[in-house]
């Protein structure tokens, strides 16, 4: 025994010692064979040490293997969730960008969770174009988890992953649809209510507005803790942010709705308005800090600028929790990260043809705009026509075509849909009854030239179904996604497709459909067809296309066209834009560009010819422009095309504003000073109870 250990081998010398016992036991070989084992327990520990690292020192233990692949602001999430759970706080938000890895970040945090046997039953919800891709990552990542989904049309099969998971422990997958169909299903087993220890929500803003179905649907999920994954926490109004966080921390933060819309949102809102006087901007400002300060510690939100400043040293304030800072003793200490290229962000004015104009000033004419202005009605039908007429007049309806004169078959019989089929009308006549596509057709020319391939994203399938047609003739290699393709399989494959085959030029897809959970990295240009109510939307379609994988320069062109809906559709989207910006740390007090329009406004016709946000916003923002040689030619010759001019949408925001709105008189002050400690002591009192 002693001659096998002096050559190292002491598994071996502790067997021969523990025989030799076993013939003639004396108290010297009992000391060496305790010896011998504690030396052996030692080392297997250190061993054990060696495969787990402690993450940012939170106290989490990660898989060596796993944390040496994440880049640091992804270690910095991991660490995030997992002081939201060991510090007892109820659940929080992940809103980071599009694009940085939210999925990888929950992964790493449950891959730590489980092995240190912290948890045992989690449900993640997602919508269904993500089942995929999650299932994949966790297989990439954590091979060794269970983890099944409670999806499909066997509700046999379903059960049986479900009841197995929650007997056995594990991660179930499941989708929106599912959970609003089955929620008494997923809370309870063999009888009793079932309490799961994580609720995960992916694309959380799905539960934005309280009252749906959905909402109601995860609030009745009983759960110990709740993340919610989104990387647009605030779409429209504050009321959202109040729902993400009532459900993520269970009503214990922000109150009830209707002091918090009276204490927070009314008065943050009323300040980022341009025609605000100096004491509703000063309060509205004292209101958004306080709101911050509440919601900091449950929340994490870093933009994909923010990443790469970080990354190259570049100074920019955190927007996450103090105690979340970057580790500054190893500023690479994680992944080598891909550095993201250069977007540039362009809106595009259009003019609308001779028949877009002539159409819609008679639609705003109409005697039934004018009732619909002196009613409370919802005039959203009545906008979203107008919004039709500016992308193409073909998307209004059979009578609406007759009507205005548009009708290439007035002998034809009266089947609706014939009337509204296309298949009669020429590709010259179709191009010219839209400015926008008349300036679409040139640009994607163009672009196929350079050799680009781009995406095209527009909100009806009528539009599609145009631009198909008309850039099959022109000899365009296309692929087309919107909601008729309902199989997930089959949208993969395009996706696949079109990510790996370079002779397609063109991807055309729904803003809804194309939006959410896809890769298009393929694609360095990005056309938005039409702009949506919510600004939220329109970042989504892009982010399929510059996101961490991208190798090339991105360009987007949104096309609004002048004087119209679209253009007073764009300053809303700004004005929501800011409040978002305000409210998740993004920018303390972003410009105040425009003030919230009257419907009245909406429904008027300014110069068709002129568009007054892009000679506002050339003034400001003009000289600021990222560029290189190239794309000052390539803009060159878009000034050449059918269009008014050019805005940069990404500087919106880029402008510093004075910070300095506080109110001068004492007065004043202690007003302000006196209504937010009102507004958090009703919260306080409310979140308690």
């Amino acid at each position: 025994g002693k001659a096998v250990a002096k050559q190292g081998d002491i598994q071996q010398a502790l067997k021969l010692f523990k025989q030799a016992f076993s013939i003639h036991q004396t108290p010297k070989l009992e000391s060496r064979i305790k010896k011998i084992e504690e030396l052996l327990a030692e080392n297997d520990l250190e061993d054990e040490d060696d495969e787990f690292v402690n993450v940012n020192n939170s106290g989490l233990m990660l898989f060596k293997e796993l944390h040496d692949k994440l880049y640091d602001y992804q270690r910095d999430g991991v660490s995030f969730l997992y002081g939201l759970y060991r510090d007892g706080r109820k659940g929080g938000v992940l809103a980071d960008d599009m694009g940085l890895g939210k999925t990888i970040q929950i992964i790493s945090f449950l891959s730590g969770m489980y092995d240190n046997d912290l948890i045992k039953h989690t449900l993640l919800v997602m919508p269904t174009s993500l089942i995929t891709n999650w299932v994949k990552e966790f297989s990439k990542w954590t091979p060794g988890m269970r983890v099944k989904d409670f999806h499909g049309a066997s509700k046999a099969e379903r059960t049986r992953s479900l009841e197995k998971v929650q007997r056995r422990g594990g991660v179930i997958i499941t989708t929106y649809t599912m959970l609003m169909n089955n929620w008494q299903q997923l809370a309870s087993f063999q009888g009793k209510e079932f309490c799961w220890d994580y609720m995960i929500l992916d694309e959380a803003h799905k539960i934005k507005n309280s009252s749906t179905k959905t909402a109601k649907s995860a609030y009745a999920i009983p759960s110990k803790n709740r993340i919610l994954l989104t990387g647009t926490p605030v779409q429209n109004n504050l009321r959202e942010m109040w729902t993400l966080f009532d459900f993520a921390c269970q009503g214990t933060l922000l109150g009830t709705a209707k002091t918090f819309k009276t204490q927070y949102e009314n008065p943050i809102t009323r300040a980022r308005e341009k025609d605000a006087t100096p004491g509703e901007k000063a309060l509205g400002s004292r209101m958004s800090e306080n709101l911050m300060t509440l919601i900091k510690p449950y929340f994490l939100r870093r933009t994909k600028s923010e990443v790469q400043k970080k990354k190259t040293g570049g100074k920019e304030a955190n927007s996450e929790p103090d105690n979340h800072q970057y580790p500054q003793d190893q500023p690479t200490s994680g992944a080598v990260m891909p550095k993201l290229t250069r977007k540039n962000d362009l809106i595009v004015w259009t003019y609308l043809s001779a028949v877009q104009e002539d159409i819609y000033r008679q639609f705003i004419s109409l005697d039934h705009i004018k009732e619909l202005l002196m009613t409370t009605k919802s005039p959203l039908a009545e906008l979203n026509i107008l919004k039709k007429l500016c992308d193409h007049p073909r998307l209004l309806s059979a009578n609406a075509i007759a009507q205005f004169g548009l009708d290439q078959n007035p002998q034809g019989d009266n089947d609706e849909t014939d009337v509204k089929s296309i298949a009669n009308v020429s590709d010259e006549t179709l191009i010219s009854e839209s400015g926008k596509l008349v300036f679409l057709l040139a640009l994607l020319e163009r672009l196929r030239e350079e050799g680009h391939r781009t995406l095209v994203f527009a909100h009806y399938r009528t539009v599609l179904d145009i631009l198909q047609r008309i850039l099959g003739n022109r000899g365009f290699k296309l692929l087309r996604l919107d909601g008729t393709i309902t199989q997930i399989t089959e949208r993969e494959k395009l996706i696949s497709r079109f990510q790996t085959d370079k002779r397609y030029s063109v991807f055309l897809l729904t803003t809804q459909v194309g939006g959410v959970g896809i890769t298009l990295t393929a694609a360095n240009r990005v056309v938005i067809y039409d702009p949506s109510w919510n600004p939220a939307t329109d970042a989504q379609a892009v982010d399929r296309a510059y996101r961490i994988g991208q190798t090339e320069n991105v360009v987007i062109y949104r096309l609004i066209t002048c004087g119209t809906v679209e253009e007073k559709i764009y300053r809303r989207q700004v004005f929501k834009d800011s409040l978002i910006r305000q409210n998740t740390g993004d920018t303390k007090n972003p410009f105040r560009y425009f003030s919230r329009q009257e419907l009245k406004e909406l429904f008027t016709l300014e110069d068709p010819r002129s568009s007054s946000t892009q000679l506002q916003l050339q003034d400001l923002h003009s000289r600021e422009r990222r560029t290189d040689p190239a794309l000052d030619e390539h803009i060159a010759q878009l000034h050449a095309m059918h269009m008014f001019g050019i805005s940069d949408h990404d500087l919106m925001f880029s402008l510093d504003v004075n910070h300095d709105e506080d109110p001068e008189d004492q007065e004043a002050c202690h007003y302000i000073e006196g209504r937010v400690q009102k507004a958090q002591e009703l919260m306080k009192a409310e979140s308690e109870l």
